[in-house]
């Protein structure tokens, strides 16, 4: 696999979804409606379920697990409690996104009283995350929102022990569904052969064959039509060497917000979605279905 370069075209595409994003949470956190309905739909403080995985059977195989949700936005869509014989216990869970310092921002911004989003880059979490001391990696409605999946995956497996799994849990072709606006560049999606593919128009990729060396993949679609995708390592990978500190990672996220265009944006899409929050559910994807007939 050829390693995303920092900076590099790709990812200075994804930084231009930045301003979309940010105002999206902006807006989902300033409405009381919109924010109580979201955090109903969260599983913070409740038992860990993930759809396609029994995921307390495989965590309890580890005397303290360590979870990493990455890509986790501010949904806290996952839960944090562990069941056992012993009874529940409270699960050791990172809340990791390249957004953080935008997303605890928000946060503080509303006083919205919930756990601290932790800087981290998917594509490059091996530079910030080391020693494979993970037993389970999370990754939910944001693979195909990264500036490079396949690499955000194998970056995510060198993290995890030898055994440990990998969860990805998404909507099937979204970036078809959305235009490729935003963070939408890539689409997952199962084959008749049951592999995982990442795609777009410019590229097609087997995950299946690309990690066959380190890593097994268990496909399954749920009834409402998202792909999952369980992934488990089942031998070391080997280190390309190239790492990234926080700060560098940090400075090319945060350097776009110093400009004037950045700003406009940011103000533009802020002022739509000022409204389009206080919109209940129902009114919300009437108007969707209306934009992209």
């Amino acid at each position: 696999m050829k390693t995303q370069k920092l900076g590099g075209s790709d990812f200075n595409q994804w930084l231009l979804g930045i301003p979309y994003e940010l105002a999206f949470w902006n807006n989902v956190f300033r409405w009381t409606a919109t924010f109580n309905g979201m955090m109903r739909w969260s599983k913070l403080g409740r038992h860990i379920q993930l759809e396609g995985m029994d995921v307390s059977s495989f965590l309890r195989n580890y005397e303290n697990p360590v979870v990493l949700d990455i890509g986790c936005g501010l949904s806290f869509a996952n839960g944090d409690i562990l069941s056992s014989a012993e009874g529940d216990k409270k699960l050791e869970v990172h809340y990791i996104d390249p957004l953080a310092d935008y997303y605890n921002a928000i946060k503080r911004r509303h006083k919205r009283n919930l756990p601290d989003i932790e800087f981290g880059m998917m594509e490059h979490i091996s530079s910030t995350w080391s020693g494979e001391k993970v037993s389970l990696g999370i990754i939910c409605n944001a693979l195909d929102h990264s500036s490079s999946p396949l690499q955000g995956i194998i970056e995510v497996l060198k993290v995890l022990k030898v055994g440990g799994c990998l969860y990805l849990n998404h909507h099937p072709n979204e970036a078809e569904f959305e235009h490729y606006k935003g963070f939408h560049k890539f689409n997952i999606c199962i084959d008749e052969e049951q592999r995982l593919i990442i795609w777009n128009k410019e590229q097609k990729i087997v995950v299946d064959d690309v990690i066959a060396s380190y890593a097994s993949v268990r496909t399954t679609t749920l009834e409402n039509g998202f792909v999952v995708a369980v992934i488990t390592k089942e031998a070391e990978i080997p280190d390309d060497g190239q790492k990234f500190s926080s700060e560098q990672l940090r400075s090319l996220i945060q350097a776009p917000s110093k400009k004037l265009s950045f700003k406009m944006k940011y103000a533009w899409y802020n002022f739509i979605q000022f409204f389009v929050q206080a919109l209940s559910w129902e009114n919300k994807q009437k108007l969707k279905r209306l934009i992209y007939k």
